[in-house]
């Protein structure tokens, strides 16, 4: 058998207490190349390695509190700096220019670039600022969609000779199940989820603006809206009216495990964001079986393929349309099983497999 690949991951998204986007990312991307045994997988956060047994305590924990402790209190061992003669991997932003024999960064996506307006200044400056240089010194820049590279290329046309896509995977805990089954039932009624930090970019405003619409008005469904409250919500939901209000319910940040149960719950999940660079809540609906109501943009026609109904970002009218459409019984019945297909299409090898193709040097 030929000798495994030597790569080091940066796995410094992994320091996050709270593991969401490219944390998870991140955890998925070191598990499926665990999985193979064409790759030796070494672990650095920028560019110190660190011990491997610390980096699989925080996959078992789900959080990267300890792990950061660990590391900033100088409570484990510091191995050194990265080896020059090892691939050297960053899940995101890259922190290290030229300094191992092959090297390469995930872009997820460019909306601090087509969107800064979405995003904080100082957000916009930790993704941009490096992005020339990673791109010069990367013999590859894997992009999280086709999507994502399709805009990277778009910016940074002489890059396109090496860019791959990168697809994740959704997974869940098989805990979670039996713990669900365990806990008391979610007294919600019927609803539809929507996940995703509230700001602009997620495009929330277009289903509060729906919510005045006759359809939705003679509707009983509701919405529970996961994630943690981001930019000018309170000045959006003060325009409501109370019955319209009581159609929402905020669940702020929530565990895996409470997304999972709500997920579960729902009769589908609603993504109407303007732009993603891959949008991971709808694969991890569709691995429940649920359907996806999803802008008709950026990734979402690769992620959810024909298990979803899609309607354009910019009109209530059409959001109003698809929400119909996914809600009639028949519908929903044909999309679960193209849901559960859709999902199974992800997979750890699929992952993996562009990074083993980059260090055997095809």
């Amino acid at each position: 058998m030929a000798r495994p690949y030597r790569l080091t991951i940066d796995v410094t998204p992994l320091l996050e207490d709270q593991w969401t986007g490219i944390p998870q990312f991140t955890r998925r991307l070191v598990q499926a190349l665990a999985g193979s045994e064409a790759v030796d997988l070494a672990f650095s956060v920028g560019l110190t390695r660190i011990p491997a047994d610390r980096v699989w305590a925080a996959i078992r924990a789900g959080s990267g509190t300890a792990l950061r402790t660990e590391f900033e209190f100088g409570l484990m061992e510091r191995i050194g700096e990265v080896e020059a003669d090892r691939a050297l991997l960053f899940p995101s932003v890259k922190t290290g220019f030229g300094v191992a024999v092959k090297e390469a960064s995930v872009v997820h996506d460019i909306s601090t670039l087509v969107m800064p307006e979405t995003h904080s200044e100082a957000n916009v400056r930790y993704h941009l600022d490096p992005l020339r240089e990673e791109l010069l010194t990367d013999d590859v820049v894997f992009c999280a969609s086709e999507a994502t590279r399709a805009a990277l290329v778009t910016a940074h046309p002489s890059v396109a000779s090496k860019t791959r896509v990168l697809y994740q995977y959704a997974d869940w805990p098989a805990e979670f199940a039996l713990n669900d089954r365990n806990a008391p039932r979610l007294a919600l009624g019927r609803y539809a989820a929507v996940i995703g930090t509230i700001e602009p970019r997620k495009n929330l405003g277009l289903l509060l603006r729906a919510l005045s619409h006759p359809a939705l008005r003679a509707s009983r469904l509701n919405f529970v809206v996961i994630g943690k409250r981001g930019w000018n919500i309170d000045e959006a939901l003060a325009g409501l009216q109370p019955e319209q209000l009581a159609r929402l319910k905020f669940t702020g940040f929530v565990s895996e495990f409470m997304k999972y149960r709500f997920l579960r719950a729902a009769e589908f999940l609603v993504f109407p964001s303007i732009y993603e660079g891959f949008g991971i809540p709808a694969l991890e609906a569709a691995l429940l079986g649920k359907p996806v109501l999803a802008s008709w943009t950026s990734s979402f026609p690769e992620v959810v393929g024909d298990a979803g109904v899609y309607f354009d970002p910019l009109s209530v009218e059409s959001f109003v349309q698809g929400l119909e459409e996914i809600s009639h019984p028949d519908r929903l019945a044909e999309l679960r099983p193209k849901a559960l297909a859709q999902a199974a299409r992800f997979t750890p090898a699929r992952m993996a497999a562009p990074v083993i193709e980059w260090l055997a040097g095809r």
